[in-house]
This record gives structure tokens, C-alpha cells and sequence, in this order.
């Protein structure tokens, strides 16, 4: 942990960052495009680390039609291609999602996304095969309901998070070939204030409500367990007079009670970075 602060610190005097950040998908800018540009430290989950300690590139970005209606996409690719290290642990990592939201009013905006995660190099008895939702595929259709009271005036958010579709099966016993869609279930809330110094804090607070289809791998799987026990500090950078960039360093817990399933993964992940906007 150490490591990663003196990493942060000599980026933040450069500009140039690692992190992860929160992002919510509303549909509220004028413009018809919104395109974004993460360099992280690397890619944390929902307290769940995939792809090692590597760096990411994540681009994402909205297409506004109108001011309640977007398209979107995010993809995030840490450029090492073996799947898993010599220990069996996580190593290359790559996604691309595809988004459609609607903000039904100015604090709920009903989200669509189609997450997309082939590995990086062949693995027996998986498909990366795009729109195969089965047991064997790479994909599912995660449905969110965003709640951000900002506009309000009052800084929080609440997503609640349900995978209706793809690899996210429950079996009855080792014969179940086909499973039962399980419809594993998220929920985080988090709150934003300003700080001295120019700098925004946001805690979070994330738990999955039902996983026993073992889609979060590293979180309990027979009861809720809080996967995402975090903050995020972050503060803008004057670049120019029409140019902002956000730094940023997050820091996630997972609290999941399941240690001996944590262990290979660790628990405490420090993230820096910083966005570029266009």
C-alpha cells in the first residue's frame, strides 16, 4: 500500500495518473458526445480486482439523442495477453459494454448494459463467442435503476444493480447442465462533499444481495456480504482555461467473510489515475 501512495504522489506532480473511478451514467450534458479516457493503476470492481496489479487504458464514452435518452459504450484493457499467471491468479484482462439510458427524471435514470469479457487467450470450456449468454459464454445483461439526488441538492447516489440475462446461472447439483438464471442482485450507495484543498470526497457503501450463482467470485456466496467498502478522493486540474482533468485515488475494502476465497485475491486494493475529457 505504501508502494502505491509514493506511485500517486510522484504521478500527481507529473498530471499524469493511474485510478478508477466511479461513474454514472446520467443523461444530462448538451452535447452529443461525451468521450472519456481513464489511465488506472489497475481495473477494480465492485471490490473484485481483475487483470492483476496491471495498468489500464478505459475509454467510455455517450451518445446523447436527446436529454433523456443515450447510447453509450466502456471498455477497459490492461495489454497482457496470458489469462492467468503461472499461479492461477488473474493476469490479462479485456471488456467492452455497451450502454443504453433513460433518464426518466433528473435523479433516476433507468440503465441497460451488456457486459462483454472474452479472455485474452484461449481457455477450455469457455466461448468468447459474442451474444452467447449461456454457461459457457462471456456475457450478461446487467439492469440498473440510478439514483443521483445532486441535482436536489442533496449528494447522493444509489444504484441497484440486476444481471437478467447471460452466464449467471445456479445449479441444483453437479448434473444441472443448464442451470437457473439467478438474477444475482448489487446495491451501493455513496455520497459526495467537498473538501479544503479543491478536493471531492466520495465513500461508498456496495453489497451483493444474492450470489449464489458465484457470479461475484470473490464475494460470499451463500448470504449478502459488502464486496465495496471504499472512498474515492479526486480534484480537479487546471490544464487550461477550457480544459479540466480529474485526478483521483480510490480506495476499496472488500468485506466479504469468505477469507479463504479472498485470499489468492486480496481484500484492500489502493487505485490512482487520472481522466482525460473530450
Amino acid at each position: 500500500m505504501k508502494k502505491a501512495i509514493l506511485i500517486f504522489i510522484s504521478m500527481l506532480m507529473s498530471n499524469i495518473l493511474f485510478a478508477q473511478e466511479r461513474v454514472i451514467d446520467t443523461v444530462k450534458s448538451p452535447k452529443n458526445w461525451d468521450i472519456n479516457l481513464d489511465i488506472a493503476s489497475r481495473y477494480v470492481w465492485r471490490g473484485q480486482s481483475w487483470g492483476g496489479k496491471y495498468p489500464v487504458a478505459q475509454l467510455y464514452g455517450n451518445y446523447n439523442v436527446n436529454d433523456k435518452f443515450a447510447v453509450g459504450f466502456w471498455t477497459t484493457h490492461n495489454f497482457k495477453k496470458e489469462y492467468y499467471d503461472a499461479n492461477g491468479a488473474s493476469k490479462g484482462y479485456q471488456e467492452l459494454d455497451f450502454i443504453l439510458n433513460y433518464a426518466f427524471t433528473d435523479y433516476l435514470t433507468l440503465s441497460l448494459q451488456d457486459y462483454y469479457w472474452p479472455s485474452t487467450d484461449k481457455q477450455e470450456g469457455v466461448s468468447n463467442d459474442f451474444f452467447n449468454f449461456g454457461n459457457d459464454g462471456s456475457q450478461s445483461i446487467d439492469l440498473q435503476l440510478l439514483f443521483d439526488f445532486s441535482e436536489k441538492g442533496v449528494p447522493i447516489w444509489v444504484t441497484l444493480s440486476t444481471l437478467i440475462a447471460g452466464n449467471d446461472f445456479r445449479y441444483k447439483d453437479e448434473n444441472d447442465e443448464k442451470g437457473k438464471q439467478n438474477f444475482t442482485t448489487y446495491m451501493e450507495i455513496g455520497y459526495d462533499f467537498e473538501a479544503p484543498l479543491g478536493l471531492n470526497i466520495s465513500p461508498v457503501v456496495g453489497a451483493v444481495l444474492n450470489n449464489k450463482a458465484e457470479y461475484y467470485t470473490f464475494a460470499d456466496y451463500n448470504k449478502p456480504s459488502f464486496v465495496n467498502l471504499g472512498c474515492t478522493v479526486s480534484k480537479d486540474i487546471q490544464v487550461s482555461e477550457s480544459i479540466t482533468m480529474p485526478i483521483w485515488l480510490n480506495y476499496t475494502y472488500n468485506a466479504a467473510s469468505n477469507k479463504a476465497n479472498l485470499e489468492p485475491f486480496g481484500t484492500q486494493f489502493l487505485v490512482a489515475g487520472v481522466t482525460f475529457t473530450y
